[in-house]
């Protein structure tokens, strides 16, 4: 009887806690994969910033579904002046150097060493040049994970940029070249990669258009753990509150916050003199720090766990207006029951209902006129929660997504 399938998964940071979007993903992959007899799992992973690698208390969780579990310290980020120089001169997208690790060279090089892989799954761009250098001396299935169509992630920042004056002008042509460079640095990634993932059916296209690879581009969803983000009826909603939630130094979080709080709130606040706009998540930058200076407007920064402030909220808000794939806070506040206005952007790659599932509005004013009509309507807000709910249940359960995962690794 053949023995499991030995899967050699590389993450870019530690997918314990799934406190995130990308250890969302990673710890799902994680744990299906670890939990099934059919598979033998090894992980390197780099170590979050500032984690201690060696004594991390993730590598306890961790060891529960992996034969084996690494973790190398996050490389210090590349001084301003080394990112300048490659900006000018070198043809490699910045994402390509990112995470440049000797330290992750060499244990690569010793687990490759001491065993063989069936499979080499890479999860995200970033991770790739660690496999390229030496994709053609694998002797294993090597996949690609796109958390992002990175090319069109960029290329839709560069757009936004330039639409938005001259001050924004120098940030747009630094994302116009890096988008150009992503292109042509994407489209030779995945033409080495056996088989490749998206995490929507727009990524897929997108991937798919590069014209890179004969092979199919798969789709295996983000999801939602429905346990875990369910409503509780214990934390009551809070009159005129809204709520977004995100890693907010992400730059299309960052354009969000800023958009809405300098474009929509003003209106909403003509109508809701006492609405409450709370900015929720990790390492604020300068910019959203300044919001919490406006009228109505708190900027919490890190808190221990996000879904109390989505619970108690009476909408939540998705004003993006760049980005990619499936983003895991419009999953997350369906789940736990709240209604929602996003603009076209935000619901990307999500096939919902507009005005079923959430309320989709794109201009300051639909915005703002859609969110003073909600905090107006209970009964609405409460349809919305109950569709927006069921339509997670049903579509973006990790339970029913990541067994799709079969079919990429053993290419049946």
């Amino acid at each position: 009887m053949p023995g499991p399938i030995k899967i050699l998964l590389l993450t870019p940071q530690t997918p314990y806690p799934p406190d995130q979007g990308a250890p969302i993903r990673n710890f799902s992959f994680v744990r299906y994969l670890g939990q099934d007899p059919r598979y033998e799992l090894t992980l390197l992973s780099f170590a979050r910033p500032g984690e201690d690698a060696a004594n991390s208390p993730a590598l306890a969780e961790l060891s529960k579904y992996c034969h084996h579990v690494e973790l190398i310290p996050h490389p210090a980020r590349r001084s301003k002046l080394s990112r300048l120089r490659d900006s000018l001169f070198s043809p490699l997208p910045d994402l390509a150097k990112r995470l440049a690790s000797p330290l992750y060279d060499a244990a690569l090089a010793k687990i490759l060493k001491s065993q063989a892989f069936d499979v080499i799954q890479c999860e995200g761009l970033e991770m790739a040049p660690f496999v390229l250098a030496q994709a053609k001396s694998l002797n294993a299935r090597l996949v690609l994970d796109e958390h992002n169509a990175e090319f069109l992630l960029q290329r839709r920042i560069f757009e936004q940029d330039w639409q938005s004056g001259w001050k924004r002008r120098p940030a747009a042509l630094y994302s116009w070249l890096q988008a150009r460079r992503l292109t042509r640095y994407e489209r030779e990634a995945l033409g080495q990669f056996d088989r490749s993932i998206a995490v929507s059916e727009p990524d897929r296209v997108a991937l798919t258009a590069l014209g890179a690879t004969h092979r199919p581009v798969a789709v295996i969803h983000n999801g939602i753990d429905l346990d875990e983000f369910s409503p509780d009826s214990n934390e009551q909603e809070q009159p005129d509150r809204l709520v977004f939630t995100g890693t907010m130094d992400f730059r299309p979080n960052v354009d969000a916050v800023s958009w809405f709080a300098g474009e929509v709130w003003p209106l909403v606040l003509a109508q809701k003199p006492a609405a409450r706009f709370f900015i929720v998540g990790r390492r604020p930058a300068p910019a959203v720090t300044a919001l919490g200076n406006r009228p109505g407007i708190e900027v919490t920064g890190t808190v221990p766990d996000a879904r109390p402030y989505v619970r108690q909220s009476t909408l939540y808000i998705v004003p993006m207006r760049m980005g990619g794939g499936v983003r895991f806070k419009v999953l997350e506040a369906m789940a736990l029951g709240k209604a929602i206005v996003t603009t076209q952007m935000g619901a990307d790659g999500i096939d919902l209902a507009a005005g079923k599932e959430a309320v989709v509005a794109d201009t300051a004013q639909d915005f703002a006129g859609a969110v003073v009509a909600l905090l107006d309507d209970p009964a609405r807000r409460a349809a919305l929660a109950q569709h927006g709910r069921r339509f997670v249940e049903v579509n973006f359960d990790w339970r029913k997504i990541t067994p799709q995962l079969d079919e990429v690794l053993t290419g049946q």
